[in-house]
């Protein structure tokens, strides 16, 4: 023990950490470098240029994460084995010979001798309780010496198993792909379109295999289907690209140097969320996807998508931290329900389709016009409900149990993009539905209800809220609005005192429905829609259930009367 010094692990993890980050460095100054060149070359020669530094970014990836968690595997084990040390050396330098206490190599403590002079009842347990003393002792040193040992096994064991994971970055296999693979790029086959299909594939291919389609197409991260480990792998070295790029004032990126520098400050607040889409190319806006939580490993998974004026760079941020307060509420409601005690929730926003927009500094732009129409039409989410779709059916696949409990949550015109996807995605792949603010579901103005069929849900699993002072949710604009279809369960939005004892503020308007109160705890409907996505919505007492919207909009209406008579 005194012979070890694990505080020189801690001194090695720093210096490798710190020659990481050199290398690292000088990785991304060459991607810049190579970026720059390609802006003003082209052709066959810079098309391979341009792959074989791709080549070598992602193996300097691959590097990166293997000498990262060499450095982990030192610096964490490190810290335990230092701890027990100081302890130990504590109790036999310092406080055993306090005492009067000797300790052998092997951690025996010995107490000393009291001379059995005058009187000797008394030497004798005086004698006793030095022995008891030192029996304390030895108990002590011998069970740090235990951990310690112990510790050191785990420690050998850690690093052992980081340095295997860097040799085999640079193993003769590694670069070696598949003829699927080979395949794929050379355009005889393509990669399945279905969710379900490419998961299986995926499964089946080396980490060669799956740099080699990154290599092929950027944006492989996106595919639904992909465990999300992995999508948020290949989109993070996506996010660094361009974000480079951008901020070097490439054309083809620079205009959505705000969305990127705002994925980059979500996705890095919190080793916890993952990054499941990114798309600056497809649309006329950035399209992002953040998870808060492992959607693959969780027992509950949300999908949440909003509405007008939402943009990446506004709104991605401040959305996924709305989904993990989602989250920690609705796993204090299972923690706190028998047989559910330990499910897991996670939480997604989803901003994967180019939501109307309306310039709030002027009302009557050309920006503003156009979002006036957009959000008064069916196109924008005509055209995103397949990929919402996709993205549903891309959940279950990629999720290990095969089928976790699925909520497509929506606001305002999001709603009805999840309505008009709901209607596209099989039966039994979304389990419930929650919309709050919607002007409609796509689902027609019948007065003989027929929305579930439609939106391939069963019946007593959808769920609605609409606000007092909400206009939008009484438009009926795109088939009936929630609120008025008496298959849905109308839920409060009022303040009031939940079951699990937590006074909650009410939301009013259209847009505090998912918002944290004054007192940091979701609103009544955000605490509702936290039910909902917990699986709990059938537990007697658990929802806060209210009127429907023509009574909600009725009692508006007559208050605003009220209001003008006097």
């Amino acid at each position: 023990m005194r012979g070890c010094q694990p505080s020189t692990m801690l001194d090695y993890a720093t210096a490798l950490r710190a020659s990481n980050s050199t290398f690292t460095d000088q990785v991304r100054r060459m991607d810049r470098a190579v970026d720059a060149t390609m802006d003003k070359w082209q052709g066959e020669a810079a098309a391979a240029a341009s792959a074989r530094s791709l080549s070598e970014s992602l193996a300097a990836s691959h590097i990166d994460t293997a000498v990262t968690a060499v450095a982990e595997a030192h610096a964490s084990h490190g810290a335990v084995l230092d701890s027990i040390r100081t302890s130990l050396l504590a109790i036999v330098d310092l406080e055993a010979p306090g005492v009067g206490m000797s300790v052998s190599d092997d951690g025996t403590v010995t107490a000393p001798s009291v001379p059995l002079a005058g009187d000797i009842v008394v030497s004798m347990l005086l004698q006793h309780r030095l022995d008891a003393q030192a029996d304390a002792l030895q108990v002590r040193i011998k069970a740090l010496l235990v951990q310690f040992g112990e510790g050191e096994m785990q420690a050998g064991q850690a690093i052992r198993a980081a340095q295997q994971q860097l040799d085999a970055t640079g193993s003769p296999g590694a670069a070696t792909i598949s003829p699927v693979v080979s395949d794929i790029i050379s355009g005889t086959t393509s990669l399945p379109s279905d969710p379900a299909q490419l998961h299986e594939l995926w499964s089946t291919l080396s980490p060669a295999d799956k740099d080699a389609l990154f290599a092929h197409d950027n944006y492989i991260g996106n595919r639904d289907g992909l465990p999300v480990v992995d999508r948020d792998h290949y989109n993070r070295i996506k996010l660094d690209d361009e974000l480079a790029r951008a901020e070097a004032c490439d054309p083809s990126v620079s205009d959505r140097l705000v969305d990127l520098q705002a994925v980059r400050d979500t996705i890095d607040k919190d080793p916890n969320r993952m990054l499941m889409l990114l798309d600056t190319q497809s649309g006329a806006q950035t399209h992002a996807a953040v998870a808060v939580g492992n959607p693959d490993t969780a027992d509950h998974v949300s999908i949440t998508t909003p509405g007008l004026n939402t943009t990446v760079g506004g709104a991605i941020g401040a959305m996924t931290d709305e989904g993990e307060q989602m989250k920690l509420t609705a796993e204090k409601q299972l923690d706190d329900t028998v047989d559910h005690v330990g499910e897991t929730v996670s939480t997604i926003a989803w901003i994967g389709y180019d939501a109307p927009q309306l310039d709030k500094d002027d009302y009557f732009s050309e920006e503003s016009l156009m979002g006036a129409i957009q959000v008064a039409q069916p196109w924008n989410a005509q055209a995103a409900a397949p990929d919402l779709s996709q993205f549903y059916e891309g959940i279950a696949a990629s999720n290990y149990d095969g089928d976790p409990h699925l909520t497509a949550v929506g606001h305002s015109y999001g709603s009805f993009t999840t309505g008009l996807a709901l209607q596209e995605t099989p039966e039994g792949i979304v389990d419930d539905v929650m919309v709050y603010g919607s002007p409609g579901l796509g689902t027609g103005h019948d007065f003989v209800d027929s929305s579930l069929d439609k939106l391939n849900i069963a019946p007593g699993h959808a769920y609605e809220m609409t606000a007092h002072d909400d206009p939008v949710a009484h438009m009926n604009r795109f088939g009936w609005s929630p609120g008025y279809m008496s298959e849905f369960t109308h839920l409060d939005t009022d303040a009031t005192t939940t079951a699990d004892g937590v006074a909650r503020q009410g939301a009013t308007g259209h847009s505090e429905y998912s918002r944290s109160g004054d007192n940091g705890e979701l609103r009544t409907s955000g605490y509702n829609t936290a039910v909902v996505v917990a699986g709990l919505a059938d537990v007697p007492g658990q929802l806060v259930t209210g009127d429907s919207a023509v009574k909600t909009g009725g009692m508006d209406l007559l208050d605003g009367l009220m209001d003008l008579t006097r």
